[in-house]
């Protein structure tokens, strides 16, 4: 069975995108370094710590910014963009299922935000039911010994395990 806290936000993120995607980072299969929106991600994340975002660490979690707003709890995670919307909703929603639980929080909420959009995420029972199904979900996948086969998806001409695939 696969270890708990192998489990981050980008697995969950990756894991709602593309199960191959997950399951090559589950088992420390790298991307492609030298692919573009790789690149960019990792200056993206020098820009935030030269500039002392408030990024905050818990656990095996790292985001990037937590603050307390009408007396609850808000993490924020900024993003290049929103085109996966649903993979970043639930990444956030990981973290503040962590947070809440590890933490014992009343209660915490948090948003998603690119330059031209945000997405809020309500930190309710309802969701924080689908992030423990989801995570049920991940640990049995990703203790599969092979990798599901390749399945072309709108993300892929931008992912960084495309060469693993096609």
């Amino acid at each position: 069975m696969f270890d708990d806290e192998l489990i981050g936000g980008v697995l969950v993120q990756y894991f709602v995108t593309c199960k191959r995607e997950a399951w090559l980072y589950a088992h420390k299969i790298h991307p492609m370094q030298d692919d573009e929106n790789i690149l960019i991600g990792k200056a993206l994340a020098e820009i935030k710590e030269e500039r002392e975002f408030d990024s905050f660490e818990f656990s095996n979690l790292k985001f990037d910014k937590i603050s307390k707003e009408r007396g609850h709890y808000l993490i924020t995670e900024y993003k290049k963009s929103l085109k996966n919307r649903e993979g970043a909703k639930m990444q956030l929603l990981y973290y503040l299922y962590l947070l809440k639980k590890g933490l014992n929080l009343k209660h915490i909420d948090g948003k998603v935000i690119s330059a031209k959009s945000v997405i809020f995420v309500e930190g309710s029972e309802e969701n924080f039911k689908k992030i423990e199904e989801l995570i049920s979900q991940i640990k049995e996948f990703v203790s599969s010994p092979n990798p599901p086969p390749p399945k072309e998806i709108p993300f892929c001409k931008e992912c960084g395990y495309r060469d693993y695939c096609f």
